[in-house]
């Protein structure tokens, strides 16, 4: 089951066809209900949770639209690009099929440099919430929705990083 909080992400994000989700941990209900409406999803985090890795499988078995792959990795070094860590978890990508959004739920403040740099190298839209007690340290347009902040960093209109509030 999906909150209003992350239904509103979903919503938000539905309209992108290839994503990347990350630090999905255990909490796969954005990414899943992203391919139940026939988004690709790379979910990646150092440790995916037991849950995750379930929620994958019934996507592929269910025959879903879209997709849900989960992946081991690294947002500091994928942000950067180097090494195995920093190409490896995105390997499914199609080269000729470029990332539309990176997005992250409760998102942390020390990992929201890096993850802006990591849709800024793939030219992506770039969205996420915080753990909610924290602001963003990022410059980001807020938008209220359910209640709670989503924080576009990077959006469609511009193809660049947000100038910060409107």
């Amino acid at each position: 089951m999906v909150s209003p909080i992350r239904l509103a992400l979903v919503d938000e994000l539905a309209e992108h066809d290839r994503l990347v989700e990350l630090g999905v941990g255990d909490r796969p209900a954005v990414a899943r209900a992203l391919a139940e409406r026939g988004c690709r999803v790379v979910a990646v985090d150092i440790d995916p949770g037991d849950r995750t890795l379930a929620a994958a499988r019934e996507v592929e078995n269910e025959g879903v639209e879209g997709s849900l792959r989960v992946r081991r990795g690294d947002v500091l070094a994928l942000a950067k690009g180097t090494g195995d860590s920093g190409t490896r978890p995105l390997a499914d990508a199609d080269e000729r099929d470029a990332i539309d959004a990176v997005y992250a739920c409760n998102l942390p403040a020390e990992l929201q440099r890096p993850t802006v740099a990591l849709a800024d190298r793939l030219d992506a839209v770039c969205v996420f919430t915080t753990l909610g007690f924290e602001e963003p340290v990022v410059p980001v347009r807020r938008r209220s929705v359910e209640g709670a902040s989503l924080y576009v960093a990077r959006d469609d209109e511009r193809g660049e990083r947000s100038p910060g509030p409107e």
